[in-house]
């Protein structure tokens, strides 16, 4: 599935008659209580072509436990399962639709899920099966997803990305205290999508912070501007190298000499250029503000990502290690 169709899907859902949305900001959490059980939790956390996968573990009709592995998507709109899945799980499909060649189903029955003991809270009209696929991924990613794990469904927790240490964390509001170099990260209410920034030639830049994508995109409005003024700056038509692995269409790649971001220092950074008004346009109609890009794996993975949604914050650290690459 391309990036931009996982990204449609809120509005698909949507129309079919969701209403909740995000949950608004909470007030700054003290300190975290004393663990629970069921308030948190921390599991292995998969990466495959600079993208996180984590395992869902499903209640079936029967009432058997089957686990799925899902990609954790924070620039995804829907809560997305595969047709075999959704069949051994006993779900009860309703209406289907079609969009961008894909087909989709409601669900007609309730979905229970959770990871590590967390409860997911689903949106029963933002659950949909993809029809006729077995893997949520494009074809030139490696790897294999049952399903996607959105945005909107993300922004009700506190969750941990620790690329380096390969563990999510997923926890209540207030359950964790937050580590690392604390950034604002304004959270969309109906998508959940949320927003960071970086620094590119002196310039700030708004991004969605995208876990689900691979490879980091921005506008070929930016791209051609930087091209215009940098033409030692590295690019190259189309899809280049490891950018292949994102899927859907590739204008350009381009590699940035130097990225700053919530004051880490990034050497040459790999993006990926979109059709202009992609997102000055489209995307950015669904955030806080607007946005000419997406921050995604091959960036994200040298760090540990603390997103505290309630809070809409983000705290940002990376170990030494991850930073000499």
């Amino acid at each position: 599935m391309n990036r931009v169709l996982a990204v449609q899907l809120i509005a698909l859902a949507t129309a079919c008659g969701a209403s909740k949305s995000a949950p608004e900001p909470a007030a700054p959490t003290a300190p975290a209580a004393p663990q629970q059980p069921g308030d948190r939790a921390t599991v292995p956390l998969h990466i495959e072509g600079h993208r996180p996968f984590v395992d869902i573990a499903f209640r079936k009709a029967d009432g058997s436990t089957r686990t799925a592995r899902f990609l954790v998507d924070s620039g995804g709109g829907g809560f997305l399962i595969v047709e075999p899945l959704a069949v051994d799980l006993g779900l009860q499909l309703g209406p289907t639709m079609e969009e961008e060649g894909e087909r989709f189903a409601r669900v007609a029955s309730k979905v229970d899920a959770s990871i590590g003991g967390v409860a997911l809270d689903l949106e029963p009209d933002r659950v949909l099966v993809l029809v006729g696929k077995d893997n949520m991924l494009p074809p030139a990613a490696p790897g294999h997803a049952d399903g996607l794990l959105p945005g909107h469904v993300l922004a009700h927790y506190h969750v941990v990305f620790d690329y380096p240490a390969r563990t999510f964390t997923i926890a209540h509001p207030g359950a964790l205290v937050p580590e690392g170099t604390p950034l604002s990260m304004p959270v969309a209410r109906q998508s959940g999508f949320p927003r960071t920034e970086i620094e590119v030639d002196g310039k700030t830049l708004g991004l969605l912070l995208d876990t689900g994508a691979s490879f980091t995109m921005v506008s070929q409005a930016l791209l051609e501007d930087w091209g215009k003024a940098h033409a030692d700056w590295k690019r190259h038509k189309g899809a280049y190298g490891e950018a292949a692995t994102l899927g859907g269409q590739t204008l350009e790649t381009m590699f940035i000499p130097r990225v700053t971001w919530g004051g880490h220092a990034l050497t040459d950074v790999g993006v990926v250029s979109q059709q202009a008004g992609v997102f000055e346009k489209w995307m950015s109609s669904m955030m806080v503000a607007p946005i000419v890009g997406s921050l995604a794996g091959n960036v994200l993975e040298t760090f540990r990502v603390d997103l505290d949604y309630p809070n809409q914050k983000l705290y940002l650290s990376r170990p030494a290690a991850s930073a000499a690459h």
